[in-house]
């Protein structure tokens, strides 16, 4: 068997298979047995996920690492919170006729979890796990404004890149726009994605924290600030309410 890049995804496959079976702790011994590979690549195998996390060492036996869960807890996470939107998404879809989207940060970009939409929809060049540029978009123009500030600062170091001649491109510009995101709770996006394309989006809060962020896109000549920001604010405080009972919910009496 070759050592190639192909063959070392299969080896570390199967080596986290043994544990996904075993739910306990393993002997290196073990885990050769178990697996069928050769004991010299399961110990080099070992050594390099224990140092990205996937698995902790004690002594010489092995267990799932805190990556792991963090990982695990992350798409699960994702999961109940489109679960959660996607009711009040297709919603406010039918209300206003415009494309809905879902959306969270990941460090310099947004990253779509759900799109709901007609033709128009595949107009946008958003699509459901990708990415854009979040200082370019509503949704994440609005989750920008609502980080903390560590995480504001890790962003404009990496600089501000235009999309269009719209879009934000100073950190001055960024910064102005954050203040009147916070003191209106929306935010607005024309045409810095999308030439002629209007956005208003809205923060989706957990426990004071905003963890997504909900927005509506539709051609510019339809997209009226003034009433769709309600709609999409309503939106954006019913999903942070059911997916905060969801996670914390009141015990029977």
């Amino acid at each position: 068997m070759s050592d190639g890049p192909a063959s070392m995804v299969d080896r570390v496959v199967l080596i986290l298979g043994v544990f996904e079976r075993s739910g306990g702790m393993l002997t290196l011994g073990q885990i050769s047995s178990r697996s069928g590979l050769p004991r010299s690549s399961v110990h080099r195998i070992l050594q390099q996920l224990v140092s990205a996390r996937w698995l902790q060492r004690h002594d010489n036996e092995y267990t799932l690492g805190l990556r792991m869960f963090e990982i695990g807890s992350l798409v699960v996470h994702r999961t109940r919170l489109t679960d959660v939107a996607r009711p009040f998404m297709q919603q406010l879809r039918a209300s206003t006729g415009h494309v809905v989207h879902l959306a969270l940060l990941d460090e310099h970009d947004v990253v779509y979890l759900e799109k709901v939409g007609g033709a128009f929809g595949s107009t946008l060049p958003s699509r459901v796990g990708g990415r854009l540029p979040a200082h370019c978009t509503g949704v994440g123009k609005v989750l920008l404004a609502y980080s903390p500030r560590p995480v504001v600062d890790q962003y404009l170091k990496e600089g501000l890149c235009r999309r269009t001649p719209a879009s934000i491109a100073t950190q001055e510009a960024l910064e102005a726009a954050m203040v009147r995101i916070r003191n209106c709770g929306y935010s607005t996006e024309v045409g810095e994605v999308v030439p002629g394309v209007a956005c208003v989006a809205a923060p989706i809060l957990e426990l004071d924290t905003a963890v997504a962020a909900v927005s509506v896109c539709g051609p510019r000549e339809r997209v009226r600030v003034e009433e769709l920001k309600y709609r999409v604010m309503w939106t954006a405080a019913e999903i942070s309410r059911r997916l905060t009972a969801t996670a914390h919910p009141v015990p029977a009496a």
